[in-house]
């Protein structure tokens, strides 16, 4: 059996049964756990979570430390403080928090938060540094920021602050330090400044567990087509878009029936163009649903809809493709490379008018050719297998891991500094 090193591992966000980013944070920790001695550093009000879901968990489990900045920083950030200052701050003080033990391990991996904008402050660091796989290099097509209303100011000065990024000094300290940059799309591939490119590599920084995928079903050729649109409902997600291009579908399709899961703070103006669209009541409205009820919703729908107008990958979209659907997406950022022609249509997003007209022409396409469902539903199900399974991923990242330190052990063959000969 191969020698288990110590890792530390930064999981900002790290939670258990939260999905989305938490979840990838969790699932890095406790798959690479079964490989190395992880020992993951992660926010204080994450841990009654993570002790409760680690009584269930089989060994061996990895190690946590809490941290949470000192004084007002807490009440800072509920009084409305940027995420993004709140997590530098975090940052800098998870590095003072680990000083006196970092020298102890042999690698040091970022994992979360995954935007490329802020890869931490482990620059001058002992153990090698692993970075990633990092995202958040996309960014919302222009001609869709017009419909954003009150959001357009924050979401285009996000824009501005990606493109501005790889001007930024503490970034070049940190790629110029790591041993490697996990990427998770070609979008943050290319914000990554060119002397540090040959460092890059490719890797989604999401999956799936094994019992999440399920096999291809029969495909209905009578009765109703359903789609089902998953996501939290703000302008970044497209809900809007979602129902323009199903109230157009539908015009051509009267089979096709629109179920729409989620909630949030633009959830009012998706459903105000629904009844102006006169499509309301044609919809279902679930609102938000716990990770429980979601499997039986994939498995009772026959596509699947995914219209983010800016997703580092899209977890919803995984979590269609490993229940077998075949879905309508957009051609950017990480959903164009989760999914092929063969498992979708894609879509370039040009503008809302005619990117909702494509998305309602492939709607009526695929309602309109179960066979071309089917064979999309099968080359779904393989493509999760083939990529997508965390053990897998898991594997692959020790691989890499295990690369970093032979590089440095060729470096410096009798030095005695971690991943060197023992």
């Amino acid at each position: 059996m191969d020698e288990r090193r110590k890792v530390l591992m930064s999981a900002y966000a790290c939670e258990p049964g939260r999905g989305s980013e938490p979840e990838v944070g969790w699932r890095w920790a406790t798959e690479m756990a079964r490989y190395h001695k992880v020992t993951v550093v992660t926010r204080a009000n994450n841990r009654p979570a993570i002790e409760s879901a680690l009584g269930s968990l089989p060994e061996p489990h990895p190690e946590f430390l809490y941290y949470d900045p000192p004084g007002p920083w807490l009440r800072w950030k509920g009084r409305g403080v940027p995420v993004s200052v709140f997590y530098a701050v975090w940052q800098w003080g998870v590095r003072r928090h680990v000083a006196a033990r970092l020298n102890s391990y042999d690698l040091v991996h970022h994992v979360t938060f995954n935007s490329f904008r802020q890869p931490g402050f482990w620059w001058q660091a002992r153990p090698p540094v692993l970075l990633g796989p990092l995202g958040g290099g996309q960014i919302c097509p222009w001609p869709f920021l017009r419909r954003f209303g009150t959001r357009l100011i924050p979401e285009g000065f996000r824009s501005l602050t990606v493109l501005s990024a790889p001007f930024w000094p503490p970034l070049h300290f940190s790629f110029r330090a790591a041993a490697m940059i996990l990427v998770a799309n070609g979008d943050t591939a290319r914000r990554i400044p060119e002397r540090y490119r040959s460092k890059v590599r490719s890797m989604l920084e999401t999956g799936v567990m094994p019992e999440q995928v399920r096999p291809p079903r029969p495909v209905r050729r009578e009765g109703p087509v359903r789609v089902l649109w998953v996501s939290r409902m703000e302008k970044i997600k497209g809900g809007s878009l979602a129902v323009t291009a199903y109230a157009r579908a539908r015009q051509q399709e009267p089979r096709l029936r629109l179920s729409m899961v989620g909630d949030g703070p633009d959830a009012g103006a998706v459903k105000a163009t629904a009844v102006r669209l006169g499509v309301a009541s044609a919809i279902e409205w679930h609102g938000r649903v716990s990770r429980e009820q979601l499997p039986p919703l994939l498995e009772s729908h026959d596509l699947f809809l995914f219209t983010s107008l800016r997703d580092t990958s899209g977890n919803a979209l995984l979590e269609a493709m490993a229940a077998s659907l075949p879905a309508v997406t957009l051609l950017h950022h990480g959903q164009a490379e989760i999914v092929t022609d063969a498992t979708a249509i894609r879509v370039p997003p040009t503008d809302p008018e005619t990117t909702a007209d494509a998305l309602a022409r492939a709607l009526v396409e695929l309602a309109r050719d179960p066979d071309r469902r089917r064979c999309m539903s099968v080359a779904a199900h393989e493509r999760v297998l083939q990529h997508y399974i965390w053990p897998q991923k898991a594997a692959a990242m020790n691989r890499i891991y295990e690369e970093i330190w032979s590089a440095l052990a060729a470096q410096a063959p009798s030095s005695g500094v971690p991943g060197s000969a023992r």
